[in-house]
């Protein structure tokens, strides 16, 4: 039997959560469960952080609740929403571009013409940075939609933030490529 984290919290099963009320609650139970309190116990205390690290991010809060309520929601393929089409193709060229840079400026060895690298970077950068805009974009929208939606509409809202949380990632990863050098 899977444990169930919004009754550890004591809230009803929904996809989607107050963060304020969230917090409140974690902070009231850590107080109550913390291993260092009169009544509390580190396994009480570990379920408690376990059941806060999935209800708090709202990828992980809507696949509990799929697993919990609509089990057979889950069973579709692994692929990129076709909605996000566009943007998987972007960031795909943007990482080969990246790639394609970092093998140019390593064959680089004079700062003469490491410096004359400099424009693509920046170009690369301000890609990078738009998409990243576009990415966080994308996110909020789909955070919105999770109030009343439908259950298949969870399980696509669930694939397009495991994408766009992957795709941020790799993002932040060229960004940080981008900055060595």
């Amino acid at each position: 039997m899977q444990t169930d984290h919004f009754a550890i919290f004591a809230l009803e099963r929904a996809p989607w959560l107050e963060a304020e009320v969230l917090r409140e609650r974690f902070h009231r139970l850590s107080a109550v469960r913390h291993p260092d309190a009169a009544s509390g116990s580190t396994a009480a205390f570990t379920e408690l952080n376990a059941a806060w690290q999935i209800l708090r991010d709202p990828a992980a809060r809507i696949r509990h609740f799929l697993e919990l309520e609509h089990p057979s929601a889950l069973d579709q393929s692994a692929q990129p929403p076709a909605a996000l089409a566009d943007l998987f193709m972007e960031i795909g060229a943007l990482q080969q571009a990246v790639q394609q840079f970092r093998v140019r400026q390593t064959a680089a060895t004079s700062p003469l013409t490491r410096a004359l690298l400099a424009p693509a970077r920046i170009a690369l950068q301000t890609r990078a940075a738009t998409l990243a805009a576009q990415l966080a974009a994308r996110h909020t929208a789909a955070i919105e939609v999770i109030a009343g939606a439908a259950p298949e509409q969870l399980a696509d809202t669930l694939t397009a933030l495991i994408f766009l949380g992957k795709w941020s990632d790799q993002l932040r990863q060229n960004a940080l490529t981008l900055q060595e050098g």
